[in-house]
């Protein structure tokens, strides 16, 4: 099966409305696949290259983990930190990073923004990290990995204290180092919606929101932030996409950003900041062990493989329009995509 079969068969079956899909090489190799539309109302724009994704939680590793290690480079930022003794003891900057802080993966912290009235708004971020802070740990730091929104909320938080700066103003500094790119946050109170609507994929018809979500973050608790978050609220286009997967790749390959190839080294079940490519998971075992990435709710995926020939694996979807329902089906063409994308780069064609 081709990478473009793999698309048309998701649309086709239900599990997205629409997907766009680039592989890039070391060696110059460039494969792009599109299917689809934005939404499956007649008269919907077609997916391109152009089209912009709710990125979800590639937020973590775009945004997040690049901040984290320019702030470890500057020295204003140690990994092993405990910024929360009295609540978290024990828990460092890298038990957050690699998730094995013992903190659970999801809470409706947005709830406390909710009661409060101030969901979308400023004071809606600080009621959302003062609920996360107070999330109680269920595991001793590093006892065991455990994927935690809440520890990245609380890490979001974090870099904007020591960086003195919002993390949207943050990111868009550190950004540069994508080249040309068009990622960025939605600050609800501010922008209001992302400035190309007519080019954003809607994802989920919320219920308590009272609406289909169009150009403002789908994630609830990112939502009653602001927008603006640690673990979600990225949004892109597959060229985006594609120019820091270019970045990464290069990162994992050449010398310069030795910080960021040391949080994907590092041992354990995760890197810092990164996922592993498994056999069981939705690389397939397409990939090599070497290779890194992250997944999005949403239905997006990021990996990057620096084994030779050196490719970067860019999927994108809106998987939850217009419901969340059914979330196992991306599974099957996640790995479905890697297999026929890791074929593609083995095979040498152009």
């Amino acid at each position: 099966m081709t990478v473009e079969q793999v698309l048309s068969d998701a649309v086709g079956d239900g599990i997205t409305p629409g997907a766009a899909a680039v592989v890039v090489t070391g060696d110059g190799r460039r494969r792009l696949a599109l299917a689809g539309h934005l939404h499956r109302l007649e008269g919907a724009p077609a997916v391109d290259e152009r089209t912009v994704w709710d990125l979800a939680s590639l937020t973590k590793l775009l945004s997040t983990t690049l901040l984290v290690a320019r702030a470890v480079d500057r020295g204003t930022l140690a990994l092993d930190l405990e910024p929360w003794p009295a609540r978290w003891p024990g828990i460092t900057v890298a038990h957050l990073l690699r998730h094995d802080a013992g903190l659970p993966d999801w809470r409706p912290l947005f709830e406390a923004a909710r009661k409060a009235g101030v969901c979308g708004l400023p004071a809606g971020a600080r009621a959302v990290v003062a609920a996360a802070l107070e999330v109680a740990p269920e595991a001793a730091p590093g006892a065991r990995t455990l994927y935690s929104d809440v520890g990245f909320i609380a890490l979001g938080a974090l870099l904007e204290e020591r960086l003195g700066t919002p993390l949207d103003r943050a990111f868009a500094q550190a950004a540069g180092a994508y080249g040309a790119t068009g990622l960025r946050f939605v600050r609800l109170d501010t922008d209001g919606f992302h400035p190309a609507v007519p080019l954003v994929a809607p994802t989920e018809r919320c219920l308590w929101r009272r609406r289909a979500l169009f150009g403002q973050v789908h994630d609830d608790n990112a939502f009653a932030m602001g927008g603006v978050a640690g673990h979600a609220g990225l949004f892109g286009s597959l060229l985006d996409v594609e120019a820091a997967a270019g970045f990464y790749l290069r990162a994992l390959t050449e010398p310069g950003e030795e910080t960021l190839a040391s949080f994907a080294a590092t041992g354990g079940e995760r890197g810092l900041g990164f996922d592993r490519a498994t056999p069981e998971g939705t690389t397939a075992g397409a990939l090599s062990p070497r290779a890194v990435g992250h997944l999005g709710f949403t239905g997006t995926s990021l990996f990057m493989d620096p084994a030779p020939p050196g490719a970067a694996y860019v999927l994108l979807t809106n998987r939850v329009h217009e419901s969340r329902e059914h979330k196992q089906r991306i599974f099957g063409v996640r790995r479905a995509f890697h297999q026929a994308a890791a074929a593609w780069v083995a095979s040498g064609s152009a």
